[in-house]
């Protein structure tokens, strides 16, 4: 579909041709290329330091200019971008199934495969050489090797799997805050057995009866223990912090490595299996069906788009609203938050997700058919063909500056400066990104990924120009 351009500005296609072989669709790199750079804004708060005390604090004063910034990033970016990076990684595997392309010399289930071993292997390299213990390409290669033998359902049976995934996610994270129920519930028990064993021993002084003293069990020591240190940990306490910043600034590559090594394990295996298969599988799903609908190439008009971005939009800010303030619930007095509510304040939190990222592709999408600020979407579809250079290059850079092997400015940076590191850093990447397509067609972290996964049989990196035979181009 076309449509006029506004503003006098040139209108996008949403659908384009590359100039080499491979279909690209400019919608899904402006999108990449936006999740990957807004996904910096959370993944900030790790690289410098502002930790989770940190950000408890600031809920619990529910005041002030941190604790606004605070709600707003965590309300507009937190886990959206993530969706939005599953969202395009799972339209792109449908791409990938469809698209003609000369340069596989074997089948292309064969050459998907290969292909997400070795992102598997990028990722790993990105959590434990680079040290970034939030990685994601890691899990975004498992997902693919699980999911594509469902690229064969039909739009609406990859619907009913985004549902059906995103309703699980609910559920687990219900069964967390189950078992911390379960655990008050002990601790009620024990402190109620405690009271009666105090009564009991004043009726019998009071009969002059020698009392024996009734002591608790092991078991109902660890009970009440158990939901004592639960409501300690959930205490904001930046002192809790010091240990760890003393850590992450020793210049000791080696010490650092050690002391991120568990959350590196947990990353990579329980949070895998726990909540990351679901997380990512469920709009996964929902990004292959909506290829395959149309939703990316102009399914829908301009108008559409618009309407169902604001209602999409308005749905999981709203989501969002509710989670924090009852998370500032929590904080304030977790015990009585138990006893008052049956469900965690984060119960919605994947159909937040869900809903705030569909509402940014359908503004995104919207902004494009129009031809509205086509420049910045332009540049915004470089970031996106170079996004695994920008990915790394982001955990390279972070990790430099901010671990003690490095510059060292771990946890020394406020909120808002953290916020300017990221600004410049996108301002970097998006000229890089802009400068780099002028001379070559692919990123140097997308090249050799597809070096690795289609062999020497591809197109060359280097993009020919007049003064040089196309045989010389580096192959």
């Amino acid at each position: 579909m076309n449509t006029a351009p506004t503003s006098g500005e040139e209108a996008i296609p949403i659908a384009t041709l590359s100039s080499h072989s491979s279909k690209r669709i400019q919608s899904l790199d402006v999108l990449r290329g936006i999740a990957v750079l807004g996904a910096l804004l959370v993944s900030i708060w790790v690289f410098g330091g502002f930790s989770t005390q940190q950000q408890n604090h600031f809920l619990l004063q529910s005041k002030g200019g941190n604790y606004r910034l605070f709600g707003a990033i965590d309300l507009l970016f937190n886990g959206k971008m993530r969706a939005m990076i599953a969202l395009v990684f799972g339209a792109a595997i449908i791409l990938f199934f469809t698209k003609q392309n000369s340069t596989y010399n074997k089948p292309v289930g064969d050459v998907f495969i290969n292909r997400q071993f070795w992102l598997i292997l990028f990722g790993l390299v990105n959590a434990v050489v680079f040290l970034w213990t939030q990685d994601i390409l890691f899990h975004l290669g498992i997902m693919g090797i699980l999911l594509f033998p469902f690229i064969r359902l039909s739009y609406r049976g990859l619907f009913i799997a985004a549902l059906v995934t995103t309703l699980i996610y609910c559920g687990k994270n219900y069964w967390q805050y189950s078992d911390k129920q379960k655990v008050y519930s002990k601790y009620l028990a024990v402190t109620a057995l405690e009271k009666k064993y105090q009564k009991d021993s004043v009726n019998k002084a009071s009969k002059g009866i020698k009392a024996t003293k009734d002591t608790l069990s092991k078991l109902q020591n660890e009970d009440k223990k158990a939901w004592e240190g639960l409501l300690s940990g959930m205490k904001p306490d930046l002192k809790k912090d010091d240990q760890n910043n003393k850590a992450m600034r020793s210049n000791d590559y080696g010490k650092i490595w050690n002391h991120l090594l568990p959350a590196l394990q947990s990353r990579e295996a329980q949070w895998t299996y726990q909540f990351g298969f679901w997380d990512l599988s469920s709009t996964i799903f929902l990004g292959m069906a909506l290829y395959k609908r149309g939703y990316f190439e102009s399914r829908f008009s301009p108008n559409q788009y618009l309407a169902f971005g604001l209602l999409l939009l308005t749905g999981g800010l709203l989501l969002g609203w509710f989670r924090l303030h009852f998370h500032q619930i929590s904080l304030q007095d977790f015990t009585r938050y138990v006893k008052n509510n049956p469900v965690p304040y984060d119960i919605l939190f994947p159909i937040e997700r869900c809903l705030t990222a569909l509402g940014y592709t359908c503004l995104i999408l919207f902004f494009l058919a129009k031809g509205i600020m086509s420049r910045l979407w332009k540049a915004f579809s470089c970031v996106g063909q170079l996004s695994l250079t920008h990915y790394l290059m982001q955990s390279l850079f972070c990790t430099i500056f901010f671990y003690g092997y490095g510059m060292g400015y771990y946890g020394r940076l406020s909120q808002l400066q953290l916020y300017f590191i990221v600004a410049e850093l996108i301002m970097v990447q998006i000229v890089f990104s802009v400068l780099w397509l002028k001379h070559f067609h692919y990123g140097p972290a997308e090249w050799l990924l597809r070096r690795l996964s289609y062999g020497r049989q591809l197109q060359p990196i280097a993009k020919p120009t007049a003064d040089t035979p196309i045989e010389t181009v580096l192959n």
